[in-house]
């Protein structure tokens, strides 16, 4: 359950920093529309074959786009691995929604998702970059494993990360220009659009 837990920890903090336009160029929609918008990305996994092999599909889709993002990203550094200037109390706060989360998952999508990133682990590079076809594999799952929880889990575990990880970026003044002068700016354009494109595939689960 631990493993499980950190697994859906790092999908909440990696979609507040999606929605975040200070580091990823922002959609031409306001960016407070993409609350409910990121939580239909994160709902509802217990659905029928048809929906797995289009949320499979659109994770082959994802990670085609996004794995030269992630390729540029020093995976070892500080930045990548904590949450600078992180209240202890709200991270106390949404981690206890994440672990309500969790346990709103189907099972068996949940257990998916920890053995795809435990078997994630076996191909890290020296940079702390997974191999491609492990990359989607691990977006599979999440897509599975967030689709079974139900939008309003999502929603809440969604808010209480993006408040925890606006105030970090708020706080640490020229981190968001330095982090996208690390990468290709077009490259992190199109893992963002990817990224878009797959939650509405996993919205489309929904029942």
């Amino acid at each position: 359950m631990a493993k499980a837990v950190r697994v859906i920890s790092i999908l909440a903090v990696g979609v507040c920093f999606c929605c975040l336009p200070a580091f990823v160029p922002a959609p031409a929609r306001p960016a407070r529309s993409m609350a409910p918008a990121a939580a239909g990305a994160l709902s509802m996994l217990g659905a029928a074959p048809a929906f797995a092999d289009k949320i499979d599909d659109a994770a082959k889709k994802l990670s085609d786009a996004s794995y030269p993002f992630l390729k540029e990203i020093d995976w070892t550094a500080d930045y990548a691995k904590n949450i600078p200037g992180a209240d202890p109390l709200q991270m106390a706060k949404a981690i206890a929604k994440t672990i309500d989360m969790g346990a709103a998952m189907d099972p068996s999508a949940l257990k998916a998702g920890v053995l795809a990133h435990s078997k994630a682990i076996g191909s890290i590079d020296a940079n702390g970059l997974t191999s491609k076809a492990d990359y989607q594999a691990i977006n599979a799952a999440i897509g599975h494993m967030v689709s079974s929880a139900g939008e309003a889990k999502t929603l809440d575990v969604y808010n209480a990360w993006a408040g925890i990880v606006a105030a970090a970026v708020a706080s640490g003044k020229g981190i968001p220009a330095y982090l996208i002068g690390t990468v290709n700016p077009a490259d992190a354009q199109a893992a963002y659009s990817a990224f878009l494109e797959f939650k509405d595939v996993v919205k489309s689960t929904m029942q």
